[in-house]
């Protein structure tokens, strides 16, 4: 979703010593799609997945970019949700970037995996 902004993040938590990683393919779906077509994106996405997941089980925690999108404070995806699920049931750390709005549409899913909220500062994350 925020393509750009995790790539700048990405590069900033290097910058501190972290070791950090984006989702494999760092474009949205929607260009993906019109790039390759629908049929190339359903059949990737499983791979996609699954590579993402066994980075979320190697690591010691995740980090969500989470800006207001379409006037949803915090907007995150479906795809997101699905990663925090898994980082919660690891027991990984999970930061989020920016609060969240109660009209978020996993505002209560969030709420009870208690992420750190960053306040929009990545030099928080130790």
């Amino acid at each position: 979703m925020f393509c750009k902004e995790m790539e700048k993040a990405q590069e900033h938590l290097k910058k501190l010593g972290h070791e950090a990683f984006t989702p494999d393919y760092l474009i949205t779906e929607e260009e993906y799609q019109a790039k390759h077509g629908r049929e190339k994106l359903l059949e990737m996405k499983p791979t996609w997945t699954k590579n993402h997941f066994k980075k979320i089980e190697g690591s010691d925690a995740i980090l969500i970019i989470n800006h207001e999108k379409r006037g949803v404070k915090g907007y995150f995806g479906s795809n997101t949700l699905i990663e925090l699920s898994i980082a919660f049931y690891l027991g990984k750390k999970i930061f989020l970037l920016n609060k969240i709005g109660e009209n978020h549409p996993h505002y209560e899913e969030l709420i009870g995996i208690k992420p750190i909220i960053l306040d929009g500062d990545l030099d928080k994350i130790k």
